[in-house]
């Protein structure tokens, strides 16, 4: 039970990454030539999935432990 608690923020963080970058190819059909701009955002948006990720991880971790 422990053990798959740890894989919930996992699980979280590939639906995010599926939304942006899914997102991100529907918005470069509509508007092509903002392909750079919207790539950077979406980066973006990845970089804080992962960072919301590492902390539920270490949050989680600590809950564990103690």
């Amino acid at each position: 039970m422990a053990v798959g608690t740890i894989f919930v923020p996992l699980a979280g963080a590939c639906i995010g990454t599926g939304y942006i970058f899914g997102s991100l190819v529907r918005a470069i059909a509509y508007a092509p030539d903002q392909e750079e701009v919207m790539f950077n955002y979406a980066v973006l948006g990845f970089a804080f999935i992962e960072t919301f990720v590492f902390m539920v991880f270490g949050g989680v971790g600590i809950v564990l432990v103690f």
